[in-house]
């Protein structure tokens, strides 16, 4: 039990410590606010955003828009550029070689893309925005007061007429000179930027409440988060009916851990809920609820990891369900999750990277956590075999059959997922993954919860219940004799007394 509580201990101690550093290092939002030197970096990727395709019916309210305020109390004169970059232009930036390049070499590109009135007039995009703004007053090329968002100094539109595509918002410490080449500011640029991202007119935000400020991969997950947590709601309801009607002095410990496993489901879900919808207000949520809502949802995936291999390991299908007699098995579930949460900490830190579209499913601890699942999987399957094979009822031992190979698909559906996400775009990858992935959880649970109910065909399976209630009915019986016994015995004792009264008398 020490190891035990060691291993408890210590995945206490990596919780803590990933929320502090959550919140202390990592930051995500559609409105960026912040500042940029050129002293530090020559340019800086500040975002990225996936435009969605315009509605040819309402191009001018469907379009992309970035808008906001870029200024400094520096006045010196150093001249600097804003650019909105498409996906197909953007490698330049975001490899290795790019603070080696010179300007021109960068900047090439957008020079047959982008508007400029006196170098590029025949450019056709709205991609740049000399900075810094003058204090107080529009950029320098915003010449129509009306088409300028209210409260901004700058308001670009991008318009993606075929397919939506991610755009990057780039600084750069570059001018143009007198002969329309791009030359590096020899003066430093210091500016304080407040830029907002989104989909659609901030006009007609109410159109669109849940899509607005989303990139488009995450649009409509606000729909799929308060949808799921509703479902968790029902279930949980179900699950909290089939306690009641197990009519037990004691919850099983089985049903108390599913309980746990739904409560924590449910909590993520409601705190993701919270997250989007304080989103769709301020474009930058609540990520401390967004950070504990994903650790609560993966902490009730391990739960039910150990809930199904200690169903595999034959707890509550013999005749005693005390978990303690499965010390080894939380034990080493117990290093695996810790494993697990530390890789988590590891691809959240170090490896995941938005700007280079490297995710779980493309990474070396994505790589790793999908092993851990494969060896919990393995592990699983070789204890139903085992548990089969020493069943001699022939009914129940077909039961387990169907509960392994049931339960196998959804131990092992995640590496196919992972392999399928690896060829899908960024842009639909994540709808797809978080889908998937919390339907098959919530198919997992509903069938845990049917599985468990107390009027189920398969209620004598688990013989650890039986043992129980007999128990129970035992030590009342015990009572009611004891009970017996001493009334009989009092009165016994009362009718001495009597008789020793009249003796004397």
């Amino acid at each position: 039990m020490s190891q035990y509580l060691s291993v408890h201990s210590l995945s206490h101690i990596l919780l803590f410590e990933l929320i502090y550093y959550t919140i202390l290092q990592r930051s995500q939002a559609i409105r960026i606010v912040g500042t940029w030197s050129s002293r530090s970096s020559r340019f800086s990727v500040l975002a990225k955003f996936g435009f969605q395709q315009i509605d040819p019916l309402d191009a001018e309210h469907s379009r992309g828009f970035v808008y906001g305020n870029v200024s400094s109390k520096i006045v010196n004169g150093a001249q600097g550029v804003l650019l909105i970059i498409p996906r197909s232009l953007v490698n330049g930036f975001i490899n290795k070689a790019a603070p080696k390049q010179s300007c021109d070499t960068l900047l090439k590109n957008i020079s047959s893309l982008a508007f400029e009135t006196k170098c590029f007039p025949k450019g056709k995009g709205d991609l740049m925005r000399w900075i810094p703004c003058p204090i107080g007053k529009l950029c320098v090329e915003e010449d129509m007061l009306g088409k300028v968002i209210n409260g901004s100094q700058l308001t670009l539109r991008i318009e993606e007429p075929s397919t939506p595509q991610y755009w990057y918002v780039i600084m750069a410490a570059c001018y143009l000179d007198s002969y329309c080449l791009w030359k590096p500011s020899v003066k430093e640029i210091t500016v304080r930027y407040d830029l907002w991202l989104t989909n659609g007119s901030p006009l007609m935000r109410y159109l669109n409440p849940f899509g607005h400020q989303f990139s488009f991969e995450e649009q409509n997950s606000a729909e799929i988060y308060m949808l799921l947590f509703i479902l968790y709601i029902v279930v949980g309801f179900c699950q909290w009916r089939s306690v009641i009607l197990c009519n037990s002095a004691s919850i099983f410990p089985r049903h108390q851990l599913l309980n746990c496993i739904i409560v924590l489901k449910a909590f993520g879900l409601a705190l993701h809920c919270i997250n989007v919808i304080a989103f769709s207000f301020d474009g930058q949520g609540v990520f401390f609820a967004r950070f504990v809502g994903e650790i609560a949802r993966l902490m009730s995936t391990c739960l039910l990891c150990l809930l199904l291999i200690l169903l595999s390991c034959g707890w509550s299908f013999g005749n005693n369900s005390e978990i303690l007699l499965h010390a080894k098995v939380v034990v080493v579930w117990g290093l695996l999750t810790s494993t697990h949460f530390l890789l988590f900490l590891i691809n959240f830190f170090f490896v995941d990277d938005v700007l280079q579209d490297i995710d779980i499913f493309k990474s070396w601890p994505g790589y790793a956590m999908i092993v851990i699942r494969l060896l919990q999987a393995l592990w699983f399957l070789v204890e139903v075999r085992r548990l089969i094979n020493e069943e001699s009822d022939e009914r129940k031992a077909i039961f387990l059959a169907h509960f392994g190979a049931g339960f196998l698909v959804w131990f092992v559906y995640i590496m196919g997922l992972g392999i399928i996400a690896s060829f899908v775009s960024a842009l639909w990858r994540f709808k797809m993954i978080l889908v998937i992935t919390t339907a098959a959880n919530f198919a997992a649970i509903a069938c845990l919860v049917h599985l468990f109910w107390p009027t189920s065909s398969n209620r004598h399976y688990f013989l650890a219940d039986i043992t129980s209630h007999r128990r129970f009915v035992l030590a009342n019986d015990n009572e009611g004799e004891d009970f017996e016994n001493l009334m009989i015995s009092d009165s016994a004792d009362t009718d001495s007394l009597v008789s020793g009264i009249l003796e004397n008398i």
